[in-house]
């Protein structure tokens, strides 16, 4: 990884990558069910995390050619290698998608959508599993529960996303799997801080336990606005800002557990 002064573009990287495969998902199940209103957010969503994704581990690789290189020598043992080549279709289907959408290509729009929110859940979490293969003993210990906090905070952060995009509509879709996802994210947050070895001081300490804990916040509160709000645009507003706000916060903490942990453990800096 790179050094410490782009920090800021790995914890990008997460936020907006969980964001872009979730609102995949989101899109195509809204699709299937006629939210067209949904959906076409959604759509837009994900192709717009998916390219602020993309851009961010651009910048933290600081020259194409590590990109390239990667793409040349696929690694099936190496998480990260893979995700490359699971990144790249995944933001093109994303892209094409939108601008089908856009262009009122409603056929294509729903094949590319289709494909995309097949690829989504992985999108989603693949990069907890990635984060898991280091050395990095806050991230290795936690292989049980980055996957759902990861997959949970993208659920709810394209919940947000829904919120938003369904005001003065039916907010029942975007608001029950805001609910899924704030259960999943808020799980894994109480296992993360409970759990022993440096995995629990890495993420009940220091800048990452203030930044879960702000997280956990955000979300409880994001899920109760979304429940007992009913159709109420400032509270649904509310909601969609807290779940998104949140999802920042937890990949802010993770990789500051990481680097606390890698510290303590003697491994140096991890970005």
């Amino acid at each position: 990884m790179t050094p410490a002064r782009q920090a800021p573009d790995i914890p990008a990287y997460l936020y907006f990558g969980g964001i872009a495969g979730a609102s995949a998902g989101l899109a195509a199940l809204a699709e299937l069910t006629g939210e067209r209103r949904l959906s076409c957010a959604s759509r837009y969503a994900a192709a717009g995390c998916a390219a602020a994704a993309v851009l961010a581990v651009a910048r933290d690789l600081r020259r194409p050619q590590r990109f390239l290189t990667g793409l040349r020598a696929p690694d099936p043992s190496f998480p990260l290698s893979l995700g490359t080549w699971l990144v790249l279709p995944f933001a093109g289907l994303a892209t094409v998608t939108a601008g089908a959408e856009l262009a009122g290509w409603r056929l294509v729009a729903t094949v590319t959508g289709a494909a995309a929110g097949v690829l989504g859940p992985a999108v989603c979490t693949y990069t907890a599993v990635a984060l898991v293969d280091t050395e990095v003993p806050a991230w290795h210990e936690a292989y049980r529960e980055l996957p759902f906090l990861f997959a949970g905070s993208g659920i709810s952060g394209a919940a947000g996303i829904g919120l938003l995009a369904t005001l003065g509509g039916d907010p029942a879709p975007a608001r029950r799997l805001a609910l899924a996802g704030a259960a999943m994210e808020l799980a894994a947050t109480a296992r993360l801080r409970e759990a022993p070895g440096s995995t629990g001081i890495s993420f009940r300490g220091g800048t990452a336990g203030r930044l879960l804990a702000g997280a956990a916040a955000l979300t409880t509160l994001g899920a109760a606005l979304a429940t007992l709000g009913g159709r109420a645009k400032p509270a649904l507003v509310g909601a969609g800002v807290a779940l998104l706000a949140s999802g920042a916060l937890s990949r802010l903490s993770v990789h500051y557990a990481g680097q606390h942990s890698a510290e303590a453990s003697g491994f140096g800096n991890v970005t």
